[in-house]
């Protein structure tokens, strides 16, 4: 893993366990309930923050050495298919597509088929 990446997750990962003893603790003390719910979104957008940096290091090391070495398929059909349970670890407005259709040369994704 790169260092950076464990660094910035393990870093993450210890708000959001921090984040949610303070949950349980709310839930224990009986708080308001829109005050647990504020609560938990802070949780979960610490979790898909490390679900961001999880998959940046894997397509940086794993998926981009496969392709390199032409076993990316499997890599990409794999990682498209763990994608389909993460809902919002694809932040919405993101940057510009980085390459060409090879027909048309419209824009896509680059995760795109």
């Amino acid at each position: 893993m790169i260092a950076q990446y464990q660094q910035d997750a393990a870093q993450r990962l210890k708000v959001a366990a921090g984040h949610l003893k303070s949950v349980q603790r709310m839930v224990d003390e009986e708080r308001y309930c829109v005050d647990v719910v504020k609560q938990l979104a802070a949780v979960q957008a610490s979790l898909t923050q490390v679900q961001q940096i999880m998959l940046k290091n894997h397509l940086s090391t794993c998926v981009s050495d496969a392709i390199r070495s032409g076993d990316g398929a499997p890599l990409i059909e794999e990682l498209v298919t763990a994608l389909k349970y993460s809902q919002g670890v694809w932040p919405t407005g993101g940057p510009e597509p980085i390459c060409q259709d090879h027909q048309g040369g419209t824009p896509h994704d680059a995760v795109t088929p």
